[in-house]
């Protein structure tokens, strides 16, 4: 039995193991270099020489700039209004300890700037000093559409194709609105991905290493029966999916919860309905979800089981109705009334005029006692 539920739950638990795994490694991988700038601090793009740039995040007091050449706008839908919300201006990038390796670039900022940045075109090309403006963001390479316009503003200014190709660099610096919200977003994602990648490990790690029948030796324990009884049970049980994830037997009724075996013990069982969910989007039905939900004593609440289809869910309930008769089947809202208003009233339908000893059910009759 319990080697058997081993597999069954490495076997189901894997594919989602393995989900969990990849889009871990993807999303702490893909943000570990932003996460590691975030926390030990951003580079100084006047430290970088043109080569050095890989969209790393990086800080700079820009003081000067050569103008703005792209506007990047939005449309709004509702209001049918285009704002700009982003400016591309041209500036230069130049190692404070190669001075002379320069390269002209692209800086990409909020459209808020405009005015300072604005002013400080007119005073680079005036040769006076603006007073520097702190940008923080992060190193990334300009599409196809956005170098197409980069290029275009210097072959207005009667640049060759060669001096253009020698003197410039095909990257922006993608200045932040908040840099607090970036590093905070960028640490979250790490962190996301690092613990999907954990816990990816640790399900697997869990299932191989045994971890998985805790909770159920646990259950067994608690119901007063003996391992060998169990086991004796759930190999005569009957299976109510094809995986025989969900068992219902004389003694307990088996399932597997995400990445651990569980029990409930049959004598503890109070109540047993079906509950049918039917979805639908924008008001179109796609599809209809079969429950059976079984409350015990251990899990007042309930516990929501799902099958296939109406029929299952209907066999399920019939063999709990024949073989366990102290338990309530089927649902109304009276009944439903009665289980939270007045609980001790409700167990008087059944549960606490029975003996709870399953009912032979070979001869598929009914046991009686009492009627819900």
């Amino acid at each position: 039995m319990f080697e058997e539920l081993k597999k069954k739950i490495l076997k189901t638990s894997l594919f989602w193991s393995i989900i969990l795994i990849i889009a871990g490694l993807g999303l702490a991988g893909w943000n570990a270099p932003d996460a590691f700038y975030a926390a030990t601090g951003y580079v100084d793009l006047n430290t970088l020489a043109p080569n050095d740039l890989k969209g790393q995040l990086v800080d700079i007091e820009l003081t000067e700039n050569f103008g703005c050449y792209l506007e990047e706008t939005s449309y709004n839908t509702k209001t049918h209004v285009t704002k700009t919300t982003d400016l591309y201006y041209i500036i230069l990038l130049a190692s404070d300890e190669n001075p002379d390796n320069w390269r002209f670039m692209t800086i990409k900022v909020p459209v808020r700037y405009q005015s300072q940045m604005d002013s400080m075109t007119e005073n680079t090309y005036n040769e006076l000093l603006s007073d520097p403006v702190s940008f923080s963001g992060k190193l990334k390479k300009l599409d196809e559409e956005e170098y197409g316009y980069f290029k275009e503003f210097f072959t207005e200014i009667g640049m060759t194709e060669a001096e253009f190709a020698e003197s410039t660099i095909p990257y922006y610096f993608n200045a932040f609105a908040s840099k607090t919200s970036m590093n905070i977003m960028y640490i979250a994602l790490f962190s996301i991905g690092a613990v999907l990648l954990i816990f990816g490990i640790f399900r697997i790690a869990k299932v191989v290493g045994g971890g998985s029948l805790k909770k159920l030796r646990k259950d067994i324990a608690a119901s007063g029966y003996s391992e060998s009884m169990v086991e004796s049970d759930y190999r005569n049980a009957k299976s109510f999916d094809k995986g025989g994830t969900l068992k219902v037997g004389r003694l307990m009724t088996y399932y597997i919860n995400g990445s651990d075996a569980r029990a409930i013990p049959n004598s503890k069982i109070m109540w047993a309905y079906q509950n049918t969910v039917t979805h639908r989007t924008n008001g179109v039905k796609t599809g209809t979800t079969y429950n059976v939900m079984i409350y015990d004593e251990f899990t007042p609440k309930g516990h929501e089981f799902t099958v296939a289809n109406e029929s299952i869910a209907q066999d399920m309930l019939s063999l709990i109705n024949t073989m366990l008769p102290w338990v309530v089947v089927g649902y109304s809202d009276e009944l439903k009334k009665l289980y939270n208003k007045d609980r001790s009233q409700f167990l008087q339908l059944r549960y606490n005029t029975c003996e709870h000893t399953a009912a032979e059910t070979d001869s598929g009759d009914s046991a009686t006692c009492g009627q819900p």
